[in-house]
């Protein structure tokens, strides 16, 4: 852990002063052959649906460890070739057992004959050919006690002696009935999460618990129902979205993965999660004793381990800086129970013809542009943590990251850093106009957070590691058949879904291959820059932050700044609460972000419009005074707090915050070292310092987002307990 007053002086000086040192851009001139010619091939010869349709629909489910896997990767290297780049396969990990999902089939015979909607998750065992039975209900219930580890926090010790004590009590129901389950498809409790039913797989956290304990749990109940004769279990699959009534008509089931360990450890009893509506209707004829007879016919194969996966990489080399690197990635891998059409067909093909648009205009860039298809994504970001292993060298040589994971969405702008601002006008000008539907907006954003540990996409992975990642704003409304606007696409729809299929991107076609184009014009304008990106003012070093939003639409300003949580104790937890409340909010997340604000995530432009939270009292006297009034506030106030003053920060130049009120605060425009004596000095603005000039009387604030980076601000507490004992010292 970093000293934290060195962490916070050294965050404060090293941004400021990166961003008051931000260079005029150098980017591509106006009218560059290259983008005028990539913009050609985009509109008029643009392939992003083809690569998308070969991967989906010509091998298929493209599960890690899986021959369609395996064949798609060797394709896209192929493909990629064609292309004229340096394309190879690069190992990215190994299974013990592969996995082959084959065609599945399931119906009710009685008392009436129905097709069932259900799947299976990928490493668990498919049927001994057709397989048909009565059904019972296991009543013991250890399906729904919450067994998997969350943020690498350890799975709740009562939840373990629950689970535990429920597995117990279906083992004594198993052996007590052991006649009812042979030749029987047995009904389990709990709504599926689309995992298998005997956990994911054997990990460990660093304390050595499980990360899924029903990895640990599950499998002598499982054995004993096998011992028993049982066919196979069913349980409930909740729709993750509603029907859409423009999109695949069946609703969507959440079908995941489940693992084996080797080839003498294969599943043997099948695990099927069934549409809750039909698992509610058998579940009620079987209650009230009417005999109900099922058929199943599930085709899941394995293939003898280790099976090798890996990345697919393509480079088109740079001509004056080909050690630095633009990375354009995606992750090439799906799950099987759906063709990966959207998840993530939708971002790797976009890549894909971005980097081909780019090589087929004949461009010469002056860094290199690497594509990669990532392997393992859904396995918890294997191929990108694997590929920055392999590479260490050019973690300092990558300029900037572009990933693309999640609806099939066209990009609409981007929220770039301050030191970024100058250099992403002149490479995005062309795209302003390039579609009506979507006019490129660039929006100025705020120093943010990097990852520290593997989540959500594969950008994390490299964020972890220092690399810039770019986040675009996205819109996936369309014109329905009815002529009305559909909003959005609703990516629950097909995400891990047995909906995540080509079909779903077929009316959102010009989506795709606007995107591609975009990514194309701005990888290019970024790889030709004369001098690379900064990585000054891109992410936050360890500090507690403050970000207000002040003004409202287009005009809302974005300022940032430090909290000096370690010298101005008790006013900065009051500010803190005054925002947050008495806990914080997700993620650190408080009041925000609102629209338009690019707090970063998955694109998008944000909701509708929030309520304010506060206002800009005055503007005089080299100072903006503004005061937070909301419920969040009022939860928190207290009548007065006693004078503290900061004895390592003063009011010596403009753009720092204090506190003159429990709810009151200001910013300064100026030196006003008259202050020193009587407030306390929270921080300093980072980001956003030129908006100082254009706030006014009445602006309204609204929101102020707290943003927790390291260890030491992250341990801050500013509950009621932590309050009160600041207070106390204080008195």
């Amino acid at each position: 852990m970093r000293r934290r007053l060195q962490g916070l002086a050294v965050a404060a000086a090293v941004v400021a002063a990166a961003l008051a040192l931000s260079a005029v851009p150098s980017a591509q001139a106006p009218g560059d052959p290259f983008v005028d010619r990539i913009i050609e091939l985009g509109t008029k010869d643009n392939k992003t649906l083809v690569w998308n349709d070969y991967a989906s629909n010509r091998f298929g489910g493209r599960e890690t460890g899986s021959n369609s896997y395996t064949d798609a990767a060797l394709w896209a290297v192929w493909q990629l070739k064609q292309f004229g780049l340096d394309a190879r396969l690069e190992k990215a990990g190994e299974l013990p057992v592969g996995f082959n999902r084959g065609p599945w089939f399931g119906k009710m015979l009685k008392p009436t004959e129905k097709a069932l909607r259900f799947g299976t998750p990928s490493f668990t065992a498919g049927t001994k050919g057709i397989q048909r039975g009565p059904v019972v209900i296991l009543r013991a219930d250890p399906f729904s006690i919450p067994g998997r580890a969350q943020a690498g926090r350890p799975v709740a010790r009562e939840n373990v002696e629950k689970k535990r004590a429920a597995v117990q009590a279906a083992l004594a129901e198993v052996a007590a009935k052991k006649a009812a389950f042979k030749g029987a498809w047995v009904l389990i409790a709990g709504a599926s999460s689309g995992f298998a039913r005997d956990g994911r797989r054997g990990s460990k956290l660093p304390d050595g618990s499980p990360e899924y304990l029903d990895a640990e749990m599950m499998p002598p109940l499982t054995k004993a129902l096998i011992d028993a004769g049982a066919l196979g279990t069913i349980q409930s699959a909740t729709p993750p979205s509603p029907l859409q009534p423009h999109q695949n008509s069946e609703p969507p089931i959440n079908i995941l993965d489940g693992f084996v360990a080797s080839w003498d450890a294969l599943p043997v009893l099948p695990d099927i999660k069934l549409l809750d509506a039909q698992y509610k209707e058998i579940e009620a004829l079987v209650e009230k004793g009417e005999p109900v007879v099922l058929e199943f016919d599930i085709r899941n194969h394995f293939k003898m381990g280790p099976i090798e996966y890996h990345n697919v990489v393509a480079t088109l080399p740079g001509t004056a800086y080909p050690d630095e690197h633009i990375v354009i990635g995606g992750h090439f891998d799906a799950f099987s129970s759906g063709t990966g059409g959207v998840d993530d067909g939708s971002g790797f093909a976009p890549g894909m013809e971005a980097i081909r648009l780019i090589a087929a205009a004949g461009a010469k860039p002056k860094r290199s542009i690497t594509f990669i298809g990532f392997a393992a994504e859904e396995q918890g970001l294997v191929g990108s943590q694997a590929w920055l292993k392999q590479h260490p060298e050019l973690h300092p040589k990558i300029v900037m990251m572009i990933n693309r994971d999640g609806s099939p969405s066209a990009i609409t702008g981007a929220t770039v850093p301050e030191t970024w601002y100058e250099d992403f006008k002149a490479i995005t000008a062309p795209l302003a106009s390039l579609n009506p539907r979507w006019p490129f907006v660039l929006a100025r954003g705020v120093p943010r957070a990097h990852a520290t540990s593997p989540g959500g996409t594969d950008s994390s992975s490299f964020e972890m590691v220092g690399v810039p990642t770019l986040n675009f704003a996205t819109s996936s409304a369309r014109i329905g058949p009815d002529g009305k606007e559909i909003p959005s696409y609703p990516y629950s729809y097909a995400w891990h879904t047995t909906n995540d299929l080509y079909s779903e991107l077929v009316p959102y076609a010009e989506h795709q291959q606007h995107s591609a184009l975009v990514t194309a014009v701005v990888a290019y304008g970024v790889a030709n820059l004369e001098k690379p990106l900064t990585r000054a003012g891109v992410y936050l070093a360890d500090g507690l932050y403050a970000t207000l939003a002040i003004g409202s639409g287009e005009e809302t300003r974005q300022i940032m700044t430090t909290l000096d949580y370690v010298n101005a104790p008790l006013a900065t937890a009051n500010f803190v609460r005054i925002v947050e409340g008495k806990a914080p909010a997700p993620a650190g997340r408080a009041g925000g972000p609102p629209p338009g604000m690019g707090f970063g995530g998955r694109g998008g432009r944000g909701g509708p419009e929030q309520k304010p939270i506060g206002q800009v009292l005055d503007v005089k006297d080299g100072l903006v005074s503004m005061q937070i009034v909301s419920d969040t506030q009022k939860s928190v106030a207290v009548a007065r707090l006693p004078r503290t003053l900061n004895p390592k920060l003063g009011h010596d130049a403009a753009g720092v915050l204090g506190l003159s009120g429990p709810n009151v605060f200001y910013l300064t425009l100026q030196k006003k070292s008259s202050l020193n004596r009587r407030s306390a000095a929270l921080g300093t603005v980072i980001a956003g310092l030129s908006h100082l000039q254009d706030l006014k009387k009445g602006d309204t604030i609204r929101a102020v987002r707290i943003t927790r980076v390291g260890d030491g601000a992250r341990d801050f507490k500013t509950d009621d307990e932590a309050f009160a004992k600041l207070l106390g010292a204080k008195k």
